[in-house]
């Protein structure tokens, strides 16, 4: 793999996106305002793994930092064992793309919280790419300090009421650059041992279909294990 030297442009027309997906985009992006106004500026870091959700709130986070004439994106990156290595690239390359001031841990998400308020004790809040569908994510609020004995954080999930559809949507439709294993039939990545294609896009030819043609949403997680 070689890394991107060039760097994209990146879209932040959001006016060709349809208007259920716009109604997200808006609510989104309150959130994060209202994040980044209530906690400052330098106090909000974005977690990030180069997975498809976290993606699209990194696209977004930029989009609300640029309305605020402000570019510095603090990054927390919790990088778990057996990293699949396109999506390695893909942190690099979205590094360099959004000019993240990243914060790399590698193991648990809780170990790695501890850690980031050890090297950067001025971080407020967390904003995660969570959505209600994800697993033990249906009673989160876009504002939900963490568990008692973790650190004490506000977690910030400006994307809750997001489909797997709108997702996608919003990815392509801006052109948004995401990792290359979603066009390989992944619709869900964790690490390279407990991660396959996901069965539902296996074409009758042998060929897996790209994650965005994922019809049933329910099977998302189909690949993991």
């Amino acid at each position: 793999f070689e890394l991107m030297l060039l760097t994209p442009h990146l879209n932040t027309d959001i006016s060709p996106c349809n208007a259920e997906l716009q109604a997200h985009i808006a609510n989104s992006l309150q959130i994060l305002t209202e994040a980044l106004t209530r906690y400052g500026l330098d106090n909000v870091a974005i977690a990030f793994n180069g997975g498809k959700d976290c993606t699209v709130l990194l696209h977004l986070l930029y989009i609300a930092l640029q309305k605020l004439d402000h570019t510095k994106i603090i990054t927390l990156c919790i990088e778990t064992d057996a990293v699949f290595d396109e999506l390695e690239e893909f942190i690099k390359v979205s590094q360099q793309t959004y000019k993240l001031s990243m914060i790399k841990f590698s193991g648990k998400i809780k170990a790695g919280l501890f850690q980031l308020g050890q090297v950067a004790p001025n971080i407020k809040a967390v904003l995660m790419g969570t959505r209600l569908t994800d697993p033990y994510s249906s009673e989160l609020k876009p504002f939900t300090a963490c568990d008692p004995g973790w650190p004490p954080l506000m977690r910030v999930s400006p994307m809750l009421g997001w489909s797997y559809h709108h997702v996608w949507e919003f990815l392509r439709e801006l052109n948004v650059p995401y990792c290359s294993l979603y066009d390989e039939g992944y619709t869900s990545l964790g690490s390279v041992n407990n991660t396959q294609r996901n069965p539902a896009l296996l074409s009758a030819d042998g060929v897996y279909q790209p994650a965005y043609l994922l019809e049933d949403v329910t099977l998302e997680r189909a690949g993991r294990t």
